[in-house]
């Protein structure tokens, strides 16, 4: 695999992640993924103001003064850097993962896990919820999510 490139495209989802946050931040939670005919990609970073406030990344225009426009030109440009890097392992021979998260924090430090399940018979809302518990600590408020979770961490034990 090249490396380099692997290295390039993920300074270059870093760059864009920070380009997008209008305010000092610690640090970032970014989730991708990339499956046939889909994509999506969300973030969520903790706000040195607020510290231990996680800001959701597709509020990024309610809570601060961040066009529209300029917010969807930076998610596309996100989206963009996440499918090129699925390209390139795919490019390369590796295993094709489904999706990935991606943690890191303005002192460097950086960590990035892949998942190869199968996503096509899963519902999108349950996986975020999911992804929400495991990475953030974060139980749902709506009934539906709590049972789902609840249904989740009982497939643990």
């Amino acid at each position: 695999m090249k490396e380099e490139k692997i290295e390039h495209l993920y300074k270059e989802i870093v760059d864009v992640v920070v380009g997008t946050i209008p305010i000092e931040w610690g640090k970032v939670y970014l989730y991708g993924e990339v499956v046939e005919g889909s994509q999506t990609v969300y973030f969520y970073f903790s706000s040195k103001e607020n510290e231990g406030k996680l800001v959701y990344s597709h509020e990024i225009t309610e809570l601060f003064e961040v066009s529209e426009h300029e917010y969807k030109e930076r998610w596309h440009q996100l989206v963009d850097c996440i499918q090129e890097l699925k390209r390139e392992f795919e490019q390369n021979g590796q295993e094709p993962w489904t999706n990935f998260t991606m943690i890191f924090d303005d002192t460097g430090h950086f960590n990035i896990e892949f998942n190869y399940d199968d996503l096509l018979n899963t519902n999108p809302h349950e996986r975020k919820t999911i992804w929400k518990y495991n990475h953030l600590g974060i139980i749902p408020k709506s009934n539906s999510g709590k049972k789902y979770l609840e249904k989740y961490l009982s497939t643990l034990e």
